[in-house]
């Protein structure tokens, strides 16, 4: 009986040395005994460790009965678990005493998760459903994107369907990644503007960016409005408002105004009178159509002279010309004016025979402003037109002798 609680591998009794009958019958009775506390101990030690896939002890081993109870409400217990991990809330136990208890209070308490997950998923659905509803008829554009990996997490059908119609999908998403990226700490709305080049063009948007919370994302909402009509219009009137209809060049008003602000900042730059010579006889000799012809030619030749000098037309045969020192590139501009004056000379209007029914010339007046010096305009400006006066009178006494 010691060996078989402590030595199992070499319990046993040896029949053949027993010759009494009622000996022989006790020791089997005692093997029999033996072998169920072995069976029974094995099958305990496997259930002790999870182990329910084990053989059961034999049928008439009565010693292992109440562990196979045990074994088979664990098998079952194991089942409902699964049931349960599945998602069917419906089991319960009513066998195991404060286990059962607590088992059906998890169960419970998982079920109300459940329902509570599922109504918050409803929730969600319906939220998302009016989301995709409303951003779907909108004509912005809207971008939802992950402001630290980039990530796109939304698009709207409008944003979709622009990029189906020739916007290229990466040009946007990195012109939308870069505003995102220079967003500050404080995580404050921004509005940009930013161009974008496609098959159909030019278009011209305008870009809020939101900071929000996407589910699990730290994202920012992009919200794209397209005013490219706006910005042509816009230009349409700034030129309307600003350019001489006539010559193309900038009018009096803008003229005044780029002369004021340039004035303000203390900027270098040189301002030039232009008065055209003999329109008033031109247009009583040849009628206003000539004059015109001569007026815009004398405008070409002004815009020629640099691509950042502001040309302006004053009004009548007046021109002002205002370029900062820097755009002049070192260049002599009296000297160019001469030029421009020699181009004039060559597209006067000739007769038949060849002769020139009349020449073409400007006058001018230059003057210099230095950097950081204080004047007043109205002083520049009489300065300018005293020195095309004095051009012109020079003109005409050399025409004299």
């Amino acid at each position: 009986m010691r060996d078989v609680i402590y030595y199992p591998g070499r319990a046993g009794i040896d029949l053949d040395t027993l010759s009494d009958e009622d000996h022989r019958e006790f020791a089997n009775a005692l093997l029999s005994f033996g072998g169920m506390v072995i069976e029974m101990r094995e099958f305990s030690r496997n259930v002790s460790r999870g182990n329910l896939d084990v053989p059961f002890p034999s049928k008439d081993n009565e010693l292992a009965s109440p562990l196979k109870a045990l074994h088979s409400t664990l098998k079952h217990l194991t089942w409902q678990a699964k049931q349960v991990a599945q998602g069917n809330y419906g089991h319960r136990i009513a066998f195991m005493g404060e286990f059962s208890a607590a088992f059906n209070d998890m169960i419970s308490q998982l079920n109300e998760h459940r329902e509570e997950h599922n109504r918050h998923v409803e929730e969600l659905d319906k939220a998302n459903s009016i989301f995709q509803a409303i951003t779907s008829s909108m004509t912005e554009l809207i971008v939802m994107v992950d402001k630290d990996t980039g990530e796109h997490l939304f698009a709207n059908r409008r944003a979709e369907s622009m990029i189906a119609c020739g916007i290229r999908e990466q040009q946007l998403y990195d012109i939308i990644y870069k505003h995102v990226g220079q967003m500050s700490a404080d995580d404050d709305p921004k509005k940009e503007e930013f161009m974008l080049a496609g098959d159909g063009g030019t278009q011209h948007f305008e870009i809020m960016l939101y900071p929000i919370r996407w589910f699990e994302h730290k994202a920012v909402a992009c919200v794209l409005t397209d005013v490219t009509i706006s910005k042509e219009e816009y230009n349409r009137l700034k030129d309307v408002a600003y350019k001489d209809i006539m010559t193309g060049a900038y009018n009096r008003f803008f003229g005044m105004k780029t002369l004021n602000q340039w004035v303000q900042e203390r900027q270098a730059f040189k301002l030039v009178f232009v008065d055209m010579d003999m329109l008033k006889y031109v247009n009583d000799t040849f009628g206003h159509a000539e004059g015109d012809v001569y007026i815009k030619c004398v405008a070409r030749f002004l815009q020629e002279l640099s691509g950042s000098a502001v040309i302006c037309r004053l009004g009548g045969d007046e021109f002002m010309v205002l370029i900062r020192e820097q755009d002049t590139g070192g260049r002599d501009l009296a000297e160019a004016f001469e030029n421009i004056r020699d181009k004039l000379a060559c597209s006067s209007e000739t007769d038949k025979a060849g002769n020139s029914i009349y020449s073409r010339s400007i006058s001018y007046g230059i003057v210099g402003v230095e950097a950081g010096v204080d004047v007043e305009i109205s002083e520049i400006l009489a300065q300018a037109d005293e020195s095309m006066y004095e051009y012109k009178k020079a003109r005409k006494k050399e025409r004299r002798v």
